[in-house]
Order: C-alpha cells, then structure tokens, then sequence
C-alpha cells in the first residue's frame, strides 16, 4: 500500500508540475533551449505584483472606454445581443476573422514552437499506455458471441409476445372497468332505487292498515 500510495502521490506532483509550466509558458510566453517555460521574474514590490498590475489595467480600461467609443464596445462584448454583434461586425469586420487552424503563427520561433510540443511531453506516454492496455481486453468467445447472436430472433419474438401482452392487459383493464361501473349501476344505484319504492309501499300500506284499525274501532264504539 505505501509503494503504491507513493506511486499516486508522484504522478500526482508530477500532472500539477506540468499544468504549473503550461500556466508558466502562458505568462511568460518563453522558454530555455530544454523546453521549459521560463519563470516570471519576481515583482520589485507590492505594486508590480499580479493583482495590483490587474487593477491597473483594469482602471485603464475604464479611462479608455469612458473616451473611445470603441474600447468601450469592445468591454461590453459579453452582454450585447445579436443586433449590437451584427452591428459591430459591420463597424469592426477584422474582429471576427478567424486564423485557419493548420497554419503556424509566424511570429513564433523554432524554440518557443519546441516549447509548446514539449510541454505536452508529459501526456505522450500516458496515451501510449492507454493504446496499450487496449491489446489486454480480454475479447468474448466467439461461440459464445454466435450462441447470442441466435437467441437475437427469439429476444424479438420475446419483446413482440410482451407488447401483445402489454395490450391484452390494457383491454382488460378497460374491461374492468366496465365491468365495476355496470355493477355499481344495476346492483348498487338499482338495488337503492328498488329498496327505496319497497320502502314507500310499505308506507303506504301501514297508513291503509291504520286506517281500517281506526274505521272498525269507531264502528265498535257506535254499536
């Protein structure tokens, strides 16, 4: 575990090492006669340093875009829309060239060229070692590829049976459905409706009933 821990850390420190010379070369824009970026010289004081250099820059620009119009589109290129793009297009056409992709910059020499490939050097053997480990892929059997590729029809007969079951069910289940509202119609609803007109002439017969009993009660008390 250690020796392997030791191995992760070092490539580790080893990726930062390169993004840290790429960061470099991108800074300074120079490099020795082995490829590696030349350091940035190390500010005199406080006001040299990075950020103060960037606030200068950026009061500069704020100077520049409050006396040229120009400047001032330039900043203001992030939160244009499309008629402001189409207008500064026309204004400012050399914008928006663009430089072909296979031809070098001129202005770059043979060394800072030599730079450029060098500081990718580090990611060469990496996709050597990817490439390689594609020969270690362990490749199916070939029966056993052929005895899937036989079971492809019955896999689509299997699918095509599931899709007409599938529809089977979604019919009954409209059926059902069906089914439960015409008996919650006839036997629930009908049989209240049935319980409800026996109920009215049993009334009504228990009125007739009453009725007789009061008609023969006066008869016996007037005889």
């Amino acid at each position: 575990m250690t020796l392997e821990n030791d191995a992760v850390a070092g490539a580790t420190i080893e990726l930062l090492e390169t993004r840290l010379r790429r960061l470099t070369y991108l800074l300074t824009g120079d490099a020795n006669w082995t490829g590696n970026p030349t350091p940035p010289a190390k500010p005199a004081s406080l006001d040299d340093s990075v950020s103060r250099r960037l606030l200068r820059l950026e009061r500069d620009l704020e100077k520049l875009s409050r006396n040229i119009p120009a400047v001032r589109d330039v900043l203001s290129l992030r939160m244009i829309d499309l008629f402001t793009l189409a207008e500064l297009y026309d204004r400012f056409p050399d914008l928006f060239r663009q430089t072909p992709s296979k031809s070098l910059p001129e202005n770059l020499s043979t060394q800072n060229l030599a730079s450029i490939v060098l500081s990718y050097a580090s990611a060469f053997p990496e996709t050597a070692s990817r490439l390689t480990s594609l020969n270690d892929l362990p490749i199916p059997d070939a029966e056993t590829s052929a005895s899937l590729i036989q079971l492809q029809p019955r896999l689509d007969q299997l699918a095509r049976t599931q899709e007409d079951q599938a529809k089977q069910i979604s019919e009954l289940r409209v059926r059902s459905a069906r089914v439960l509202q015409r008996w919650y119609e006839v036997a629930l609803v009908s049989g209240g409706e049935c319980w409800a007109e026996w109920e009215g002439r049993l009334e009504d017969v228990e009125r007739e009933v009453k009725r007789e009993e009061v008609v023969r009660e006066r008869r016996a008390k007037e005889l």
